[in-house]
């Protein structure tokens, strides 16, 4: 029991940006980030973090003079609204002017071209992941 227990206070401590300073498992290696942030850029994430959030894509299709994008690609919060839009490997958060929302999309007046890639699914995840890299400074999750 005593061994158990000391493994248990090892993992507790060696979370969130404490080192457990008795008890290390030698060699123990911490785990990579799952994302990282560049401003103008954007974030890249690591294929176990996409596929944690469950991160799809598709391409932004064009109606008439709109492009129209699922409605839950669409970010809505206090700075406006966003679509993630895929640049290189990494996904960057892009202002995005939304319109008329009918049967499960919504029309994109500004922001998109047809044809770019946009995350259809995992939006929220990406941008949890975002405001952590820019104002949370390291997660737990990261290994410090």
């Amino acid at each position: 029991m005593k061994t158990f227990s000391s493994i248990l206070l090892v993992v507790a401590l060696a979370g969130c940006g404490k080192q457990a300073t008795s008890g290390q498992i030698e060699g123990a290696v911490p785990p990579a980030k799952a994302a990282e942030f560049k401003k103008g850029q954007g974030l890249l994430l690591t294929p176990d973090a996409a596929e944690f959030i469950g991160l799809r894509k598709a391409e932004a299709q064009a109606k008439a003079d709109r492009v129209l994008v699922p409605v839950d690609a669409l970010l809505r919060n206090s700075e406006g609204a966003f679509v993630f839009v895929q640049n290189g490997q990494r996904w960057l958060r892009t202002e995005v002017k939304p319109g008329v929302e009918s049967d499960g999309s919504i029309q994109v007046a500004d922001g998109l071209l047809e044809g770019d890639v946009i995350a259809i699914a995992g939006v929220w995840g990406l941008w949890l992941a975002e405001l952590q890299a820019i104002k949370g400074g390291v997660g737990c999750a990261d290994g410090h």
